[in-house]
């Protein structure tokens, strides 16, 4: 009876040495490291937000029509610095009033609501901007790894769609035309 006793707690042992190892030694499943990605960038992308400093940069303008354009990422964005704002649209083919194709408006943020979704990892963010040609609205959807859309409208009728990538400041490559 003492020798099975013995043996059945050798083997108990033995078997919990084992388990140990096993379960220290399994890497990532790809699944696991796709969430642990998709929180880091949530992460990153809310830290740009909540400290205002960020630029849309925009791949494709899209009219109130859903017409779409792919323009220059360069001169085509939004930047927040801090409660002041640029709303700027450009072209490579022509010259416009700010030396880049179009229009630079430049003013100061007066609203700012930032609405992170914790279970969808995404965010909304509510501004409105007053510049010295007008009072524009930005409403931005925002994916987590700062894939982005932001809606601006004015006090006319029309509206128009920035699409594109929201990056920091520091990252950022755009040139900033004459504000009116």
């Amino acid at each position: 009876m003492r020798v099975v006793m013995v043996s059945l707690v050798w083997v108990l042992m033995s078997l919990v040495v084992v388990a140990q190892t096993t379960t220290e030694v399994q890497p990532m499943t790809k699944k696991e490291k796709r969430k642990a990605q998709l929180e880091a960038d949530f992460k990153a992308t809310q830290h740009l937000l909540e400290n205002k400093q960020f630029v849309l940069e925009a791949d494709f303008l899209q009219d109130r029509y859903g017409n779409r354009a792919f323009v220059s990422s360069t001169i085509n964005f939004v930047a927040v610095d801090s409660m002041e704002a640029v709303i700027q649209i450009g072209s490579n083919y022509r010259i416009g009033p700010n030396g880049v194709g179009g229009v630079t408006a430049k003013g100061r943020i007066t609203k700012w609501e930032l609405e992170p979704d914790y279970k969808r990892k995404t965010f909304a963010l509510e501004m409105n901007v007053m510049t010295s040609i007008g009072i524009y609205d930005l409403r931005f959807t925002i994916g987590p790894s700062g894939n982005a859309k932001a809606l601006l409208t004015g006090l006319r009728a029309g509206n128009l769609t920035f699409d594109g990538t929201v990056v920091s400041m520091e990252e950022s490559r755009v040139f900033e035309g004459h504000s009116i």
